[in-house]
């Protein structure tokens, strides 16, 4: 297939305004080929499912009703170690994936697919329809919803295919028990804040701009901060970050409007020992190239929100 063959995210938009429901797989243009076809099966994850927070709920109210609201950020408690069958899923998916070829390609390919799923990638995944398709039926990625971890973080560490290709950058996650316990040392108990100063601490930027990896740093500190950003040289890996963004901290993958988020004076009276990494840091010459993980997607054309929706 080439590039004409899918559909932007405004027209997936028209196509829900148009029909009054979302594309389907044997519609004339399957569901699969339109930008950001399975955002909407998130956020109904996070509306319906048990035990999860419903934080794309909570995102799309501050942008509707641009202002941050009273209620304090829905908390997720990471796992410590991947979910077994969420894991033993998603390597399936990786097989399915490959086409025939190495592991690593399936890995990259699924990344890829779904990155453009969610919007985070403009540009479509090369994989055959019916490999599509295939995907399409078997993804469910409303298992990494409940069992909320970092499982690209592992899978791409493996190297698997255990080929020259795997892994090439070297990339190895710290384990997310040790991310844990350093942002329990460096940033303080929402919990135990007053209100005021558990509404301040939500607009202040959190950094982890020293290689942020797949973002598990940033999605332990996304139950503090509505402000993340991060920096990594990897793309397969910055990719996979903004995946866990757009599965568990929305506003990691699609960043509030900086006027919705110093609109109030709830910033004010909370000092910068609230940051894990202070975006004043320093960062490197050959980093600081790189756009930060939230500046990834052109967000002046994002239409969240359906018609109707």
């Amino acid at each position: 297939m080439v590039d004409s063959d899918f559909l932007s995210y405004a027209q997936l938009c028209q196509f829900v305004r148009e029909q009054g429901r979302l594309p389907r797989l044997d519609d004339p243009i399957p569901a699969y080929r339109y930008a950001g076809w399975a955002l909407p099966m998130i956020w109904e994850g996070h509306r319906v499912l048990p035990r999860v927070p419903n934080r794309w709920g909570y995102h799309l109210d501050i942008l509707h009703e641009r202002r941050i609201p009273d209620a304090p950020i829905p908390q997720i408690e990471f796992l410590h170690t991947p979910h077994r069958d969420t894991l033993t899923h998603l390597q399936r998916c990786v097989t399915l994936a490959a086409e025939h070829q190495s592991s690593w390609t399936g890995l990259t390919n699924l990344i890829a697919w779904i990155a453009f799923s969610l919007k985070l990638n403009h540009v479509p995944p090369s994989l055959a329809d019916n490999t599509q398709a295939a995907l399409y039926q078997a993804v469910n990625l409303q298992e990494l919803v409940l069992h909320p971890y970092d499982y690209w973080g592992d899978i791409i560490a493996e190297g698997i295919g255990r080929g020259p290709w795997a892994n090439p950058n070297g990339f190895y996650p710290t384990p997310m028990s040790v991310c844990q316990l350093i942002v329990r040392m460096m940033l303080p108990d929402a919990d135990s804040l007053s209100p005021a100063a558990r509404n301040a601490l939500r607009v202040k930027s959190i950094a982890d701009p020293a290689g942020s990896g797949t973002g598990r740093m940033l999605l332990l500190a996304s139950n503090v901060s509505l402000s993340l950003y991060g920096i990594e040289r990897d793309a397969l890996v910055r990719t996979a970050c903004l995946i866990n963004g757009a599965l568990y901290a929305p506003w990691l993958a699609f960043p509030l409007p900086q006027e919705i988020l110093h609109g109030t004076d709830a910033e004010h009276g909370l000092t910068n020992q609230a940051s894990l990494l202070s975006v004043a840091t320093p960062i490197p010459e050959e980093i600081s190239l790189i756009p930060p993980i939230n500046d990834a997607v052109d967000h002046e054309d994002l239409q969240l929100v359906f018609p109707g929706w």
